[in-house]
């Protein structure tokens, strides 16, 4: 009897060693790293009240990361999001998220919401084959500010774009350093 608990037991154990703990495997989340597909426009450090600062993404459904990808063919996505946070110093030590009422924003392609960070969406363009976004957040008071893109992802100086991909489809998750961020991951400036 206690040979058949030993064999019971390492049957179990068999099965629990074999098991599949990659989330990204099961889910079907493929990474890839492709710099510059997003920007900060205008890019300043300084700007006046009532000027709005403008984030942009215009890259093609045809992407290399060292073979060519066609993004659109292979997840089937109409749309990539990204989020990203503004904050204002209140004093040397501390920094409150800067909300506007999605109204405020000046909304050029794509799609966006506001709330403790904007969720951004690029949107598949037909007619040219890319995926499009331009946004424009109002500054409306002077003081010191600073923006980051890491909100929902792992790397503070990439942006990450995520397919909103069909549910049989591959999710893409695109890692884009972005250029104008400091080692910590902000895009630091001034409105007067």
């Amino acid at each position: 009897m206690k040979k058949l608990h030993y064999i019971l037991l390492i049957a179990v154990a068999l099965l629990v060693s074999n098991c599949d703990t990659n989330d990204d495997g099961f889910y079907n989340n493929i990474f890839v790293d492709i710099p510059n597909l997003v920007a900060i426009e205008p890019h300043a450090s300084t700007y006046a009240v009532g000027e709005k600062l403008y984030i942009e993404a215009d890259f093609s459904r045809y992407l290399s990361d060292g073979a060519l990808l066609d993004i659109y063919k292979t997840t089937g996505a109409t749309q990539f999001a990204f989020s990203y946070v503004i904050e204002k110093q209140t004093n040397a030590t501390t920094w409150e998220v800067v909300t506007v009422n999605d109204s405020q924003l000046d909304i050029v392609k794509g799609t966006a919401q506001n709330g403790s960070y904007v969720y951004g969406i690029c949107e598949y363009n037909a007619t040219d084959e890319t995926y499009e976004y331009r946004v424009g957040f109002p500054l409306l008071s002077s003081g010191t500010y600073r923006m980051s893109f890491g909100y929902n992802s792992d790397s503070l100086t990439k942006v990450e774009l995520r397919s909103l991909s069909p549910a049989t489809r591959l999710i893409l998750n695109i890692n884009s350093l972005i250029s104008g961020l400091n080692s910590g991951g902000y895009y630091n400036f001034t409105v007067n």
